[in-house]
């Protein structure tokens, strides 16, 4: 039973890398970060308070006090301003500068100096950092907060249009994209000049709700204020792939490129073009393109591994995808890429513990659970924890046909054929010219006592000469 690999592995969306490039690296808005102002001096100690000392202990009373908080370290005004400036100033963070900066912010912050709107905007950046470094529990607490600043700083009377959109910047960080779309909205309506507002509207729309068509309504705005922003030719070319039309995707991406010749983002973005209309030399050389001016450009790496696998090469794929996950341990897709290239090699233990631990980093991915589910089946060694693996695979993939699949070779394995047969037929209701779902079926009717199995099975040879080869590698014939 033979893993697809144009399915059973997955390519960087670059979805998630237009995210990145919307709302968290827009050159012309954080060119010039707002300015630190005046500060103040540190907080006085507080007074001591006369009376006696301690009174006596009640049963259950505690007899230990809240050490008292240790005072910031003093800084300067100019170490202050150094400290945020570093924080804030330039694009957002990504993988690459992320820990300086969030070490900045933290340093920044913790001065406690900072006026309400820095503390906000600091807040928001290292939330934004430490989602760069995988961080999402800290990043999550940083957003939250950002949101709550944001929340007390805007006056619903009169708002101001760039902090609404950081709000709708820190309220996507935190998983609300319908209020963010309010916000991003709002900003246009208080800015119809906001170019930023409009692309990280669009990219929320093209990444969250995949209306392409409505976002690239989005881009082509910000492309009007502003014909050289490369985020928004990136994005918008990136929304022509999607709907399928190369020329103008192509159009956009090859601009973007030739205004920002060092622009790894643009590159990659390229290459998931190339590679969706089949060109996968083009979508490599993008890639390697992509590493030569971020060698950290983790996607390019995981895209790389990805046309390994394609062309037979599970032992590059391996290779490639450990200097991915060197650089981001908690990046769920390299991991569980790797489990296919581990799979492909017949190292079923590695791919299992790589599948494992794509699962827990990643809980959502379904196609993780099935072929953690599929190669436990395949080793055979826990058929019931197999079977567990593809339930939670069906209730995320519910109308995916390979789940479908690995569940009837399970119920094979468990010798339980006329489950499986439910399983081939719900497959075959999809695809009815499915190989391997047609043998499938016919290994469960045959042991079901149904002379019609044999038909399915000489359909199913004749659609793949190989399938039966498959299923007899795996223990089935």
């Amino acid at each position: 039973m033979r893993l697809s690999g144009s399915t059973k592995f997955l390519l960087f969306a670059i979805a998630l890398l237009i995210a990145v490039a919307g709302y968290l690296a827009v050159d012309h808005l954080w060119t010039q970060a707002p300015a630190p102002g005046s500060v103040t001096g540190a907080p006085s100690p507080a007074a001591p308070t006369s009376g006696p000392g301690p009174g006596p202990v009640t049963a259950g009373q505690t007899t230990t006090t809240t050490p008292p908080q240790p005072e910031p370290p003093a800084v300067s005004d100019a170490e202050l301003a150094q400290f945020y400036g570093e924080c804030t100033s330039g694009n957002f963070p990504t993988i690459a500068n992320a820990q300086t900066r969030a070490a900045a912010c933290s340093r920044a912050l913790q001065t406690r100096r900072l006026k309400p709107d820095e503390i906000a905007f600091a807040r928001l950046v290292r939330g934004i950092a430490r989602t760069a470094m995988g961080d999402r529990e800290l990043a999550s607490q940083d957003y939250i907060e950002a949101v709550k600043r944001y929340d007390s700083l805007i006056d619903p009377a009169n708002p101001d249009s760039l902090a609404l959109y950081r709000r709708a910047v820190a309220l996507e960080g935190t998983g609300q994209t319908d209020k963010a779309l309010e916000d991003y909205t709002a900003a246009i309506k208080g800015d119809p000049q906001a170019s930023f507002a409009f692309l990280g509207r669009g990219v929320l729309l093209a990444t969250r709700q995949r209306a392409y068509n409505r976002a690239i309504q989005d881009f082509d705005r910000v492309l009007v204020i502003e014909p050289d922003n490369v985020d928004a030719l990136i994005a918008r070319g990136d929304a022509f792939s999607q709907l399928d039309n190369p020329g103008r995707a192509l159009a956009d991406l090859n601009r973007a490129v030739t205004l920002a010749p060092a622009n790894a983002t643009a590159y990659l973005a390229r290459g998931l073009a190339e590679n969706r209309r089949g060109d996968r030399a083009a979508a490599m050389r993008d890639y390697e393109a992509a590493l030569k001016h971020d060698p950290r450009k983790v996607d390019a790496l995981v895209n790389i591994g990805a046309l390994q696998l394609l062309d037979g090469k599970p032992e590059a794929a391996v290779a490639t995808l450990d200097r991915a996950i060197a650089i981001d341990p908690k990046y769920a897709l390299a991991v569980y890429n790797r489990g296919f290239a581990y799979f492909s090699l017949k190292q079923y233990d590695k791919a299992i513990a790589d599948y494992s631990t794509a699962i827990a980093l990643n809980p959502g991915m379904g196609l993780a659970y099935n072929n953690l589910g599929l190669t436990r089946a395949i080793v055979g060694t826990d058929l019931k924890q197999a079977l567990t693996d593809s339930d939670q695979a069906l209730k995320l993939l519910p109308l995916n046909i390979e789940v479908r699949d690995t569940r009837g070779f399970i119920y094979l394995k468990l010798g339980e054929p006329a489950l499986a047969l439910k399983e081939y037929d719900a497959a075959l209701s999809i695809d009815p010219n499915r190989a391997v779902s047609l043998y499938g079926r016919g290994l469960a009717r045959i042991r079901m006592g149904d002379a019609a199995g044999k038909g399915d099975q000489q359909a199913a040879l004749t659609i793949n000469p190989e399938v039966a080869n498959e299923f007899a590698a795996y223990g089935l014939q």
